[in-house]
């Protein structure tokens, strides 16, 4: 008969931490083979070893940056020989068990692969909570069924998603708007979005996180090849778009949430930066059309595993194993789930135009030229295997309109290619917010139709009302007609479901600016800078409010950190014309014109706006709306145009890009 005993595997590094674990389990009268006294090596001594891990009913290995580092010990022999022996059990049957007990991530090219193909139990410092004694104690029962290829199983309280005898409900994948079209919506004009990592900021605030808050880290590739990031990508993604449709849970939405990808941070460390109480992460396996997805939901303050399951199905049930884990997470924080969310156009039967619509979507996110072109020629495959995808159509339309924006082809055919395929995803489906909010930035942008942005704009919110891109475009709108209040309001709504999202501090601490709140201005722009240091516009921003503040020669040195050159000459000229400094500020206007005619014409005018030589700022702006340049939305509030506002040529303008009168 099997002795129901724990053997526990550790480099020596680790021992005390190890003593800890060890000592934990034995409290509760659970056996376990922990080697510490009887390291003396020798034949016989590995013939005992070799013989335990063959009769133990549970193997832990402890997983730690010491264990990493070491390419040789004798506890990888261990390890490959409990590994040996997992491949001649059945699926259903539960042995391994890793526990880490530092912030070693679980794609460490040292850590075999079938640990990692595993959920983690998370045991700082070899600190065990009861949930964990209890969950062994669990799997070391007879009576208790193991799930298949999950550590451990649900912990006490939890709600434990049945592999394969549970009834699935139909799941409709909300369309995620890119982030990517957000960023053009913020008071800034055409810029190209930075490409550095946000770097974590420290808690805002020491209130506790509401129970009812969770953050899904990026799903970990265990393909074999480790090819398949784009897919545990998107299944992410879809996991918090679904989630975010919960009304009483509060969502940390993508970009804030990507922010730690392939970061060794603690647990706690991630919620704390994103001010949430919970965290789910996961691991996806896809091979051929056989698919294995693990995902655990972990309660950051101790660690404690709340729920935790595998699955392994066909490709083609992906979305209904999305739509478990998310019926699971909300049941497991007592949320409610109001039935399905998202909209008809959501998903597709056809597999590959699902994959390829992933694809998109990952090459999207990168936000540079070369990656979204890639992005539209994915998703124009996705749309020609399955022409009633209407979430492809909508990505398709957010893909040509930031190339407008933002890329290197004619910004009217972009646009126009972008309304099409946004119109073509609201004739399939009209629940499709991204392609509101996409019709949105086109009106507002090229077509000055302020109405027309503003009721899509409206649509797209009543759809998925805490989608940041949404209320970023959102704030915008009402920035564009000067409703300063709301669009604070909007930008700080923004903050919160997506902390670390530079354009969304940008947008605000703008707004803060045009609002004379100087140094309320200062500190959401400091932010911006402090989680995107390259942020595109942030220096000039953060030397305009300095100069404001009267401090010009601080205004000088931010501004000369400015990435962009037009932004960077527009800020020099006009902190030296503030100055007094008329050559210097002529020579920087000089090379503004020399490289910014066509995409810098809004910037130009607000140069001569500033030095009141009026004639030659509305000879630009007339020039500007000419190339449509989105620069000229702003002419209301932009405190650089100022001057213009008590010409009478001013009104003729505000007709012309389709702004009422104040």
């Amino acid at each position: 008969m099997q002795v129901a005993a724990v053997f526990l595997s550790y480099a020596s590094e680790d021992a005390s931490a190890a003593q800890r674990i060890c000592e934990a389990l034995r409290a509760a009268g659970i056996e376990v083979w922990f080697d510490q006294s009887e390291l003396r090596g020798g034949d016989a001594w590995d013939a005992s070893i070799r013989k335990q891990i063959k009769s133990c009913a549970l193997f832990l290995p402890v997983i730690s940056a010491n264990a990493h580092a070491r390419e040789e010990g004798y506890f990888r022999l261990e390890w490959k020989l409990a590994v040996d022996r997992s491949h001649l059990m059945a699926g259903t049957r539960a042995f391994l068990l890793p526990v880490v007990i530092d912030a070693t991530a679980q794609t460490g090219e040292r850590i075999p692969d079938r640990f990692r193909e595993l959920q983690w139990s998370r045991l700082p410092g070899g600190n065990v909570p009861p949930s964990f004694v209890e969950r062994v104690q669990r799997l070391l029962s007879p009576e208790e069924p193991a799930a298949p290829w999950s550590s451990a199983g649900a912990t006490h309280g939890s709600v434990q998603a049945s592999d394969r005898a549970r009834p699935l409900r139909t799941v409709l994948l909300a369309g995620a708007a890119l982030a990517l079209i957000a960023i053009s919506y913020v008071a800034v004009t055409r810029f190209m979005p930075a490409q550095h990592a946000p770097t974590p900021l420290a808690p805002a605030a020491a209130t506790a996180a509401a129970d009812k808050s969770i953050a899904v880290l990026p799903f970990v590739d265990m393909s074999e090849k480790h090819d398949q990031e784009y897919f545990s990508d998107g299944l992410s993604e879809e996991l918090i778009d679904q989630l975010s449709h919960i009304v009483d849970l509060k969502v940390i939405a993508r970009t804030s949430s990507f922010a730690f990808k392939d970061k060794n941070e603690d647990m706690r460390t991630i919620a704390a930066q994103l001010g949430v109480a919970n965290l789910l992460e996961g691991s996806v396996r896809k091979a051929g059309t056989e698919l294995r997805i693990t995902a655990q939901l972990i309660r950051a303050s101790d660690g404690v595993h709340l729920w935790s399951e595998t699955y392994e199905r066909k490709l083609t049930d992906v979305f209904k194993v999305q739509d478990e884990i998310a019926a699971t997470v909300a049941s497991s924080l007592k949320a409610t789930l109001q039935g399905t969310s998202g909209a008809a156009g959501d998903k597709t039967a056809n597999v590959e135009a699902h994959n390829l619509y992933l694809q998109g979507r990952y090459f999207a996110a990168r936000a540079t030229v070369d990656d979204t072109k890639a992005a539209i020629g994915y998703f124009d495959k996705a749309v020609h295997l399955d022409p009633s995808y209407a979430a492809a159509w909508a990505a398709l339309s957010g893909a040509h309109a930031w190339n407008a924006q933002f890329g290197d082809s004619r910004v009217a055919q972009e646009s126009e290619m972008a309304r099409a395929a946004a119109q073509r995803a609201l004739g399939l489906d009209a629940r499709q917010s991204e392609a509101h909010a996409t019709l949105a930035l086109i009106m507002s942008s090229y077509d000055y139709d302020w109405a027309g942005a503003r009721g899509e704009v409206e649509r797209a919110m009543a759809l998925d009302p805490r989608n940041p891109g949404n209320l970023l475009r959102a704030a915008s709108i009402a920035l564009a007609f000067r409703e300063l209040d709301k669009a604070i309001g909007l930008f700080r709504d923004a903050v919160r479901i997506d902390p670390l999202r530079a354009e969304a501090y940008m947008g605000l601490g703008g707004t803060l600016w045009i609002a004379g709140r100087l140094d309320e201005s200062m500190e959401a722009l400091r932010t911006c800078a402090k989680i995107t240091p390259g942020q595109v516009k942030i220096h000039f921003l953060l030397g305009q409010v300095t100069l404001a503040q009267g401090r010009p020669d601080e205004a000088r040195k931010f501004n000369g950190d400015e990435t962009t050159p037009w932004y960077r000459l527009t800020g020099l000229a006009v902190i030296e014309d503030a100055q007094g400094n008329r050559a210097a500020a002529d020579a920087a206007l000089a090379g503004l014109i020399r490289i910014g005619r066509e995409p810098a014409a809004a910037q130009i005018a607000e140069v001569y706006a500033h030095r009141r030589d009026l004639d030659s700022a509305f000879k630009w702006m007339e020039r500007g709306i000419a190339q449509r340049d989105p620069g000229l939305r702003w002419l209301k509030i932009d405190p650089l145009y100022a001057a213009v506002r008590g010409d009478p040529r001013y009104k003729v303008l505000l007709q012309k890009v389709g702004l009422p009168e104040d």
